[in-house]
């Protein structure tokens, strides 16, 4: 079988198969939808024949009338929630106090329930209301580079990138980004070395900022 031909149980072999255009009514949740969907039909005798493609086309079809029809935040919109503020889909969902996988599911296709969607749907209208969150619920999050990304990246939805942009602030920026993980010690001790080594060279420090003692509370005070 290829793409162009499929099983007929009229024609009892493969044949070449169209798509037609098709008001279909389905069921969910108890619930019956009517919804534009797509049928095959054979070419040879007129029947209307089963293809795996279609059938999950149409099958996303209904869960989109059901969203629509609800209320619930389309599945476009919740895959777009991780990428518009660069985190990771588990990391969201630790930050809004889920299942570390409840995030991931709903990005397969799993429906939310509406007090979940309406939480994304804000998420995803309202930069706003996510830094919010992030600040509040930070401490779910299992890195602090998790949180720094995100942070820096919805800072420039805000337009706020430049607000905060001293020396240490980038040197912090330029490290979390290039390490795939970092604590919040060896980020310190990353600092002294930074600082360290452009004094030897420089004569001069390359910021102002004091740092704490190394210990794992003791991080610079600004960050």
């Amino acid at each position: 079988m290829n793409r162009n031909k499929t099983f007929c149980e009229e024609c009892r072999r493969d044949v070449e198969y169209m798509v037609e255009t098709a008001t279909i009514k389905g069921k969910l949740k108890g619930e019956e939808y009517e919804y534009t969907g797509k049928k095959a039909v054979c070419t040879e005798c007129g029947s209307e024949v089963y293809v795996a493609d279609i059938e999950d086309e149409n099958l996303k079809a209904l869960y989109d009338t059901y969203r629509q029809k609800n209320g619930i935040i389309s599945l476009e919109k919740i895959l777009e929630i991780p990428h518009k503020y660069n985190i990771g889909k588990r990391p969201l969902s630790l930050l809004l106090g889920w299942g570390e996988m409840t995030f991931s599911r709903y990005c397969e296709g799993d429906m939310p329930t509406k007090q979940y969607s309406d939480i994304l749907q804000k998420i995803y209208d309202d930069p706003a209301y996510y830094k919010e969150l992030l600040e509040k619920n930070k401490d779910n999050l299992k890195s602090l580079q998790a949180y720094e990304k995100s942070k820096r990246k919805v800072q420039e939805l805000l337009g706020e990138e430049n607000k905060t942009g001293s020396k240490l602030d980038s040197i912090i920026q330029y490290l979390l980004y290039k390490c795939e993980d970092i604590t919040p010690l060896a980020l310190q001790k990353a600092l002294y070395y930074v600082q360290g080594f452009y004094y030897a060279f420089e004569g001069r420090f390359l910021f102002e900022e004091d740092c704490e003692a190394c210990s794992w509370t003791g991080l610079q005070r600004c960050i």
